[in-house]
């Protein structure tokens, strides 16, 4: 299944993972800039709170039933 790049959806030209915003691809890189800066690896991802929905874009984190609820009042 191709994925469509399509609003802030982006795939990192380094890790080639894909990401359903800017700041979930923001959030998976790690290390200091000019120095040590890499992706994390999946462990790290879901570690940070990161998961890879179905859609096979990683999003920066799940919706909490309470603001699911409250985005849908």
């Amino acid at each position: 299944m191709s994925k469509v790049l399509r609003g802030d959806r982006n795939q990192c030209q380094g890790c080639k993972r894909f990401f359903n915003s800017t700041a979930a691809f923001d959030k998976h890189r790690t290390g200091e800039h000019g120095k040590d800066r890499r992706c994390m690896t999946e462990q790290e991802m879901t570690g940070k709170g990161m998961f890879l929905h179905e859609d096979g874009f990683w999003r920066g984190s799940r919706m909490t039933n309470q603001v699911w609820g409250e985005a849908n009042e």
